[in-house]
C-alpha cells in the first residue's frame, strides 16, 4: 500500500514538475477533511490550513499576473477577471488538469459519494497543494508550477471566452447543481430617465440568490449573477 500511495505521489509530481523536500506536506495537501486516521502513529493532518494559505498565495500571484499582463484595465475589471480566475470552477479545471481527483485522500463515505469529482473538493485541493509548494519551496516556486495555467486562462479571458459573463457561469453552475436555470426579475427603477439605475434579482427556482444595480438592465442582471456566485461560493 505504501509503495503504491508512493507511485502515485510521484505521477503526481511529475505531472507539476516539481519534486517536494518535504513528503509530508505534499500528504497533508491531499488528505481531505473527511479521511479518518487509521493509526495513531499517523500524524498527517488534513488540507484545511495549507487551503488557507494556499488561497492567499494564489490571489497574490493571479493579481500580480494580471497587473503585469493587463496593463490598461481598469482596477474594477481587473477585479472582475480576478475573481473568475480564483472561483471554484477554475480551481476544479486545473486540478482535473493534474488528474488531481485521483490522488486525494478522502473518507470512504465522501469517496462512496463521488469526492473525487466535486468541485469543492478539487478545488480546495489545487489550493492546498499550492500551499505546500509555497512552504517547500518559497512564492517564486509557486509561481512558477502555475504559471501556464494562469497564462492560459488570461488567454481565454482576452479572447472573451469568459471572465465577466457572470450570467452565462451561473446558467451552467445553476443547470449542473440544481436543474434549473437563473430568472431576472426587475424589482426597482430609480433616477431621472437620463440617468436611471436598476435593480435586478437574480432567481433559482424562485428564491433570490443576487441582487444587482446598473444604468442598464445588462449591466444590472451581470452584477446580480455576480452576487449570486458569492453566495454559491463559486466566487469569492
Amino acid at each position: 500500500m505504501k509503495k503504491e500511495k508512493d507511485l502515485m505521489s510521484n505521477n503526481l509530481e511529475k505531472k507539476l514538475d516539481y519534486k517536494f523536500k518535504n513528503k509530508t506536506l505534499l500528504k497533508e495537501a491531499l488528505t481531505h477533511p473527511s479521511f479518518q486516521k487509521k493509526s495513531l502513529k499517523d500524524k498527517t493532518t488534513n488540507n484545511q490550513r495549507l487551503e488557507f494559505l494556499g488561497d492567499s498565495v494564489l490571489n497574490l500571484i493571479v493579481t500580480d499576473h494580471l497587473y503585469r499582463k493587463l496593463t490598461s484595465s481598469s482596477e474594477g475589471k481587473l477585479t472582475k477577471i480576478k475573481s473568475v480566475m480564483v472561483s471554484k470552477d477554475i480551481l476544479a479545471k486545473w486540478a482535473d488538469r493534474l488528474s488531481l481527483g485521483k490522488y486525494i485522500i478522502l473518507g470512504k463515505g465522501e469517496d462512496s459519494t463521488g469526492g473525487r469529482n466535486k468541485l469543492s473538493i478539487l478545488a480546495d485541493c489545487f489550493e492546498a497543494l499550492l500551499g505546500a509548494i509555497y512552504l517547500d519551496s518559497g512564492l517564486q516556486k509557486a509561481k512558477k508550477i502555475i504559471s501556464s495555467f494562469i497564462k492560459k486562462e488570461t488567454e481565454l479571458i482576452i479572447k472573451g471566452k469568459y471572465g465577466e459573463d457572470y450570467k452565462t457561469l451561473l446558467q451552467e453552475i445553476s443547470q449542473k447543481k440544481m436543474k434549473c436555470l437563473p430568472e431576472y426579475c426587475l424589482i426597482k427603477e430609480k433616477g431621472p430617465d437620463h440617468k436611471k439605475i436598476f435593480c435586478i434579482e437574480a432567481r433559482l427556482k424562485k428564491i433570490t440568490y443576487g441582487t444587482g444595480t446598473g444604468e442598464n438592465k445588462k449591466e444590472a442582471e451581470q452584477d446580480a449573477a455576480q452576487d449570486a456566485l458569492k453566495k454559491l461560493k463559486v466566487i469569492k
